[in-house]
């Protein structure tokens, strides 16, 4: 989404304003300055769509499989067995303008931290918790 965002906000207003740039008049040096200002605008999404990064997590008894997806990148697969003695916990966001949000987030032994989607409410974050640990730690 971010990297549509970017790219309509680079081309869309230069589709729209390119009469007032050819032939050059009065108004083309305003239009080139909207123009310039869109553009770093939409340089700035396609910078965003390019850093952030979306996990899966597939839960299984014993098993608990993170795929990661970065773009222009393979995606990075890990898995944890009860034997990797992994530690979940729920963490808060707090928002200034819409309303919080919860994320479950896993620890690994090695020091990496791996976050869930985000949960609008505190009990379906400590349900996917829950229930991520007791799926996890049942073949141990």
């Amino acid at each position: 989404m971010l990297a549509m965002a970017g790219l309509a906000t680079l081309l869309i207003p230069a589709w729209l304003l390119r009469h007032g740039l050819w032939p050059p008049s009065a108004v083309s040096p305003v239009i080139v300055l909207i123009l310039l200002a869109t553009w770093l605008i939409g340089t700035f999404f396609l910078g965003a769509a390019m850093i952030v990064a979306s996990s899966r997590w597939m839960i299984s008894p014993g098993l608990l499989r993170i795929t990661v997806h970065r773009p222009f990148r393979l995606a990075e697969t890990h898995a944890f067995t009860p034997h990797n003695q992994v530690r979940f916990s729920v963490k808060q966001l707090d928002w200034v303008e819409t309303q919080d949000t919860w994320k479950v987030m896993l620890a690994a032994p090695d020091g990496r931290t791996f976050a869930s989607r985000p949960f609008y409410s505190a009990e379906d974050a400590e349900a996917f918790r829950s229930a991520g640990e007791s799926l996890f730690r049942n073949k141990a």
